[in-house]
């Protein structure tokens, strides 16, 4: 006669999708902290070389190519990657919206100040990707997500602060809004256009391609206000940090990292960028942070602690069933 046991076994969830969100999450963020050094290195560029903005963006772009292809050429065997067409009109849109990034800024920052630029950009992307991705691309907005975006986007305007010693009635100042708001809207395109380029090519060839593009489309610009090439030692050492560190090195651990994040998740995690700024500027600078800049960067960390977590799962346990060997004799018959 057979008998059943039913015994009790835990299965363990596949642990490789929680590795590439971890994995994607910490790339991000390196990423952002790289960032957050340009603005002490472009402040000492701008004082000491005399250096405009248009052609420190032009610059950072151009030489930032080489070290992109160089890293694709050591790390893939490959200088280029083969393109279609769609991936090649993806990459146009990646470089693109960074070249738009860098010169909508730069143009919002001469009208309306830094402090207005940062908080109506900065703070404006994560609001624009989470809208087009919703709107657009049919994704659903979580309130895990929702959540970690009003925190980290107050945590932001904290940490920056308001202005107030802007002139809103002039018009100059509702135009620098506007530029503002486009800027926004050109990073959102840009981390939309980073997301799809996962599956185009690898991180390294679609900075390489798209920064090149970029460059490209930033030379006319720089060709009229005036494309400063003459600086010191110093200061080429300087371009090439920033072209290295926080533009090749950020941007390949950005544009890998997001396969983890996701779109939305990538630019929550970007507002890490103005508190590393912050930070070095008030350790190399001096400045001074309120107490409320402080409160602004535990409301900002908070968020970005608020997007990454995970409950922990339980281990299912299924029952099985284990029969008994059955063992048979065979009488002989009278």
């Amino acid at each position: 006669m057979d008998s059943a046991n039913p015994t009790q076994r835990p299965v363990t969830p596949d642990s490789s999708s929680g590795k590439s969100a971890r994995d994607g999450w910490a790339a991000v963020l390196t990423a952002a902290t790289l960032w957050g050094t340009t603005g002490i290195v472009f402040h000492a560029l701008g004082t000491s070389g005399g250096a405009n903005a248009v052609s420190i963006s032009f610059l950072r772009l151009a030489l930032s190519v080489p070290f992109l292809l160089v890293m694709a050429r050591i790390r893939m065997g490959t200088w280029l990657a083969p393109l279609t067409m769609r991936g090649f009109f993806v990459l146009i849109g990646l470089g693109l919206g960074m070249a738009a990034y860098q010169l909508t800024y730069v143009l919002a920052i001469e009208r309306v100040g830094v402090a207005i630029s940062v908080l109506i950009s900065i703070c404006g992307a994560p609001i624009f990707v989470a809208l087009i991705s919703v709107v657009w691309l049919g994704e659903r907005l979580q309130a895990q997500t929702l959540v970690a975006l009003v925190t980290a986007i107050v945590g932001t305007v904290l940490l920056v602060g308001l202005p107030t010693e802007a002139n809103q009635n002039s018009h100059g100042f509702w135009i620098g809004v506007a530029i503002a708001i486009a800027c926004a809207v050109c990073q959102a395109f840009y981390v939309l256009a980073a997301r799809a380029s996962g599956s185009v090519c690898g991180p390294m060839h679609a900075g390489g391609i798209g920064f090149a593009i970029g460059a490209l489309a930033l030379l006319p610009f720089g060709l009229v206000e005036g494309l400063q090439l003459s600086y010191s030692p110093g200061g080429w050492a300087m371009l090439l940090y920033v072209a290295a560190v926080p533009t090749a090195i950020a941007q390949t651990l950005f544009l890998s990292g997001l396969k983890g994040t996701g779109a939305i998740g990538g630019a929550i995690a970007s507002l890490l960028e103005p508190l590393v700024s912050t930070v070095l500027a008030v350790i190399l600078l001096h400045e001074h942070m309120a107490w409320v800049g402080v409160l602004g960067t535990v409301i900002l960390l908070s968020g970005i602690v608020i997007i990454q977590w995970t409950p922990k799962k339980r281990p299912k346990t299924v029952a099985t069933s284990s029969r008994a060997p059955t063992h048979t004799t065979t009488e002989p018959t009278p």
